[in-house]
């Protein structure tokens, strides 16, 4: 027999016995109730009902825990997929920043030859390999905003507003672009192109190299970056045409 038809079987018994229970209150019922209750008692402890309703109670908690399994599964694929949207709309949105950055006010006044760049070396790179204008480069970041930046009332100094650092997974998603394309501000061009595979710099970067007056605003028209913002990067040049870095060439 089947656990659930042991299982039924018993607990019918057990429920017509303890209906009677009721009907034989009172002395004269005292020997007919006791029976009763030895009955429900020997009905409760029976081996094959116990074994069966364990087995029940263990599988009842094994399809929870596999339920469980799932969920949480089906979570973190969702994650997954939330974190690499996120990733996706990211790098959008920093080559639509840098097309902004390369045309209408984000350009740079022809003629301004005035340098608007500080350049201070964290780590030296290879010493070899220095990207040119034409190569694709790699690059990982943290951008703040200089110590000063205010917006509508807001002391944005220290703040971070965008990064190649991905929390989930714990690691830099470097951004990828062709140097001397367009693709990145200016301040970024002319600090690549002083730095060799490896090499770890920490630049800050004018308004007229970086934004200028446009600033970059998100799609409700908040901002982003705000006009006119000295902008400071860590940065990493960690891929110069193909060749990454603490990679054999």
């Amino acid at each position: 027999m089947a656990d659930a038809e042991v299982i039924a079987a018993v607990e019918a018994q057990l429920a017509a016995l303890r209906l009677r229970l009721p009907e034989l209150e009172g002395k004269a019922n005292k020997r007919e109730r006791t029976q009763v209750n030895k009955d429900i008692y020997n009905l409760e402890n029976d081996e094959a009902y116990v074994a069966a309703v364990k087995r029940s109670l263990e599988e009842g908690r094994a399809h929870a825990a596999a339920a469980d399994d799932k969920a949480h599964a089906e979570e973190l694929k969702r994650e997954a997929a939330q974190e690499e949207a996120r990733a996706e709309a990211a790098a959008k949105r920093r080559e639509e920043e840098a097309a902004a950055a390369a045309t209408g006010d984000g350009a740079v006044a022809e003629g301004d030859e005035e340098s608007h760049l500080e350049v201070k070396l964290i780590k030296k790179g290879d010493g070899q390999t220095f990207p040119k204008p034409g190569d694709n480069v790699h690059v990982q970041y943290r951008g703040t905003f200089a110590v000063g930046t205010l917006h509508e009332g807001q002391d944005l100094s220290g703040k971070e507003f965008d990064s190649t650092w991905q929390p989930k997974r714990k690691e830099h998603k470097p951004l990828a672009f062709q140097l001397g394309a367009g693709r990145v501000i200016r301040g970024w061009e002319e600090c690549i192109k002083q730095m060799s595979l490896g090499g770890v710099v920490e630049a800050t970067i004018g308004p007229k190299w970086a934004y200028r007056k446009g600033g970059v605003q998100d799609d409700k028209g908040a901002y982003i970056i705000p006009p006119n913002a000295t902008l400071c990067f860590h940065m990493e040049l960690v891929g110069v045409r193909g060749q990454m870095a603490n990679q054999p060439k």
